[in-house]
């Protein structure tokens, strides 16, 4: 299998009536920057939420090429950061890198901490930040910890343009990493970030580029 994951004849239905998703055939490659974009509705986050495995599929196969502990190497970033109050952004990075390795490492907490221009906030605590310094920490812990998969979900939506285009530079900066990022997003300007681009329309793929 050369693709990090390949999703064949994919359906989905929430109620087991209307299908959100219908007959959906990709394949996400390794080490590449894929932006899904369409309208509201179109199914973009549920696909997303498939991938991750946090929804699971009415019909049809996804298949990933690290078939051990799927989710402990797949990072979610969301658009309202969801990081623990309570803790400092390093803490939180802390505690995501334990759940998936059983240990910490500060080494590469740091080095991404340097990647996403954050080494100076690392004892910070998220109401001290603003939003695009939460959004930098939220896919901090979302990186660390031998993941190998990030899935973002429309995590611009609640920032600036500025910091939007700053966030979506900032993950084309960690496909060298040996990172695959797959990003939701309603935005067409910044989906063109992405070095592959998915249009869905109504649950069905219209068109890669």
């Amino acid at each position: 299998m050369n693709s990090l994951i390949e999703i064949e004849n994919l359906y989905f239905s929430y109620d087991r009536k209307t299908n959100v998703l219908k007959n959906i055939n990709l394949k996400i490659e390794r080490n590449k920057y894929y932006g899904i974009y369409g309208h509201s509705g179109s199914g973009k986050s549920t696909l997303l939420f498939l991938m991750g495995k946090i929804l699971k599929p009415s019909s049809g196969k996804i298949m990933y090429a690290f078939n051990k502990d799927i989710k402990k190497h797949i990072g979610f970033v969301f658009q309202f950061f969801n990081l623990i109050n309570e803790l400092t952004i390093l803490e939180n990075a802390k505690l995501a890198q334990y759940i998936r390795e059983g240990e910490e490492n500060l080494k590469e907490i740091r080095e991404f901490a340097e990647i996403l221009g954050i080494s100076k906030i690392m004892d910070k605590y998220p109401g001290e930040l603003s939003g695009g310094e939460k959004q930098r920490a939220s896919i901090l812990r979302a990186v660390v910890g031998n993941i190998k998969l990030i899935l973002a979900d429309e995590p611009t939506g609640s920032l600036d343009m500025e910091n939007k285009i700053i966030v979506f530079k900032l993950f084309k900066d960690l496909i060298q990493y040996n990172k695959t990022i797959v990003v939701v997003s309603h935005e067409k300007e910044l989906i063109d970030f992405c070095d592959k681009k998915i249009l869905l329309e109504d649950g069905l793929v219209k068109g890669e580029f």
